[in-house]
């Protein structure tokens, strides 16, 4: 079954360009898409390719070190590669990235997803034999991951969403099925990006046929939609809905993975059927890998992740003064601990309800915040003790710090820490040492938005730059 869903995806990205709607795929004259049976195989994905590896995502929120980069070498080079612009911080050459940035595999497979998979079952569902239960559910699943697609690319690409400015900031094309293959896409503004992502979401919901449970953690449910939808508005800053799909989600699953049973014996969580995901986009994590000071400092003393997760050992053979050049980091040793890099997890829902709360400013709702944001920590920190919050930003401090633990291997912290930054009251300055060295990270930085690919850019002269 799976070699003929990857053969499907074959035939259809043999028509890849920009805007195509690659609906039209008919090889010798017959449809390959003509049933509901063939959307099905095309929707079993596996999303863990090399666009969710998200390094430079997590490099520029601080959670980990250029990965295999001799550090001293990086800091010292006369002319800084990309790696050394974003590892730096480095503001004054911003409009560089670009040049730097020949391709984006995060950019390419968001868009692939769309055009190969979500795209074409939009457009070929209703037409397609088979049975209209099952259509229905597989074409609400295709709304999803384009909203979901699309909600991942605006957040690194462009500005930040800010409810005075995101009808006039500029976002990214918002790929529909019904796009013309032969003109390049325009960019919708953030503001149209958003309306788009929630529409899809809707269209996808009042459909009524997405799973409680679906056949795994890389197909969508009824979980995942809502979730998508209350990361959406939260980003929108329309916090009570945002609140409303926050508990909708933990309605259908509000499973938290039990970190304590791991720190007596081996550490291991489920690569793609773990409970707690609501969906699965994976890198396969290399142990070598070098995170952070500064996250690391994140990690509450009784972290279990942080005290029991298998380290490598330096002391026979010094590993990260050979790779990076620099002694003593911090490199976590473990194959079987897979976490979403480019997903969702009920945890997301659980910060997210106990952000609303917290911004509602009603003191039952910070008592709740509070007992959300416990409710996690008793499954993550040994021993455990609860912690109480006498105002909002002793609880939002609460909060980030465990946000950035529970997000510390995905694209997740970045978002977050950028959606922060278009508030007074959250807005953070980033900052770090390298060998001695310090740099930092304004809040408005243009570094928050990626550039588009040269690939990109030189096929469609609407990507122009967004920052």
């Amino acid at each position: 079954m799976k070699k003929i869903a990857y053969s499907i995806l074959f035939v259809l990205s043999v028509g890849l360009s920009a805007c195509s709607s690659f609906t039209e795929i008919e090889p010798k004259g017959k449809n390959v898409l003509s049933r509901v049976e063939d959307l099905d195989m095309l929707l079993n994905y596996e999303y863990r390719q090399r666009g969710f590896a998200f390094r430079t995502v997590m490099l520029m929120a601080n959670d980990i070190l250029p990965y295999t980069e001799n550090i001293p070498n990086l800091l010292s080079a006369k002319e800084k590669s990309l790696t050394g612009i974003l590892a730096t911080w480095d503001e004054s050459l911003s409009e560089k990235r670009a040049s730097l940035t020949d391709a984006d595999a995060t950019y390419s497979e968001c868009y692939s997803i769309n055009a190969k998979i979500a795209n074409a079952v939009i457009a070929k569902v209703d037409a397609a034999a088979g049975d209209r239960y099952m259509a229905d559910r597989l074409k609400a699943e295709a709304y999803v991951l384009r909203a979901y697609m699309h909600y991942i690319v605006v957040n690194l690409y462009a500005k930040a969403y800010n409810p005075q400015t995101a009808a006039d900031d500029p976002g990214v094309p918002y790929i529909k099925e019904n796009e013309a293959l032969d003109v390049p896409c325009a960019k919708s503004t953030v503001a149209e990006v958003y309306e788009n992502i929630l529409a899809d979401l809707e269209t996808a919901l009042q459909l009524n046929s997405l799973p409680d449970k679906p056949i795994n953690t890389m197909r969508v449910g009824k979980a995942f939609a809502y979730a998508v939808k209350a990361k959406a508005l939260m980003s929108m800053h329309r916090f009570p809905e945002a609140l409303q799909a926050a508990e909708a989600s933990l309605a259908v699953n509000d499973f938290i993975y039990d970190q304590r049973p791991l720190a007596d014996g081996e550490f291991v969580r489920p690569k793609i059927d773990c409970q707690e995901d609501l969906f699965t986009m994976f890198f396969e994590r290399p142990n070598i890998h070098a995170y952070t000071d500064e996250i690391m400092a994140q990690f509450e003393p009784g972290s279990i992740s942080f005290n029991h997760f298998p380290k490598i050992d330096e002391s026979g053979f010094p590993i990260g003064l050979i790779i990076y050049g620099v002694p003593g980091l911090t490199m976590w040793d473990n194959n079987e601990y897979y976490m979403t890099t480019g997903g969702l997890t009920t945890v997301d829902m659980y910060l997210t309800r106990a952000e609303c709360l917290i911004r509602s400013n009603k003191g039952d709702d910070l008592l709740e915040a509070m007992n959300v944001i416990n409710t996690v920590r008793e499954k993550r920190i040994d021993p455990y003790t609860p912690l109480s919050a006498s105002d909002p930003m002793q609880a939002f401090a609460y909060l980030r710090q465990l946000s950035r633990t529970e997000n510390w291997f995905s694209y997740r912290n970045f978002v977050n820490l950028k959606r922060w930054n278009t508030e007074d009251a959250y807005k953070e300055t980033l900052r770090k040492n390298l060998l001695g060295q310090e740099f930092e990270l304004r809040p408005d930085s243009p570094l928050w938005i990626f550039p588009f690919p040269q690939n990109a850019v030189n096929y469609n002269p609407n990507l122009t730059q967004n920052y």
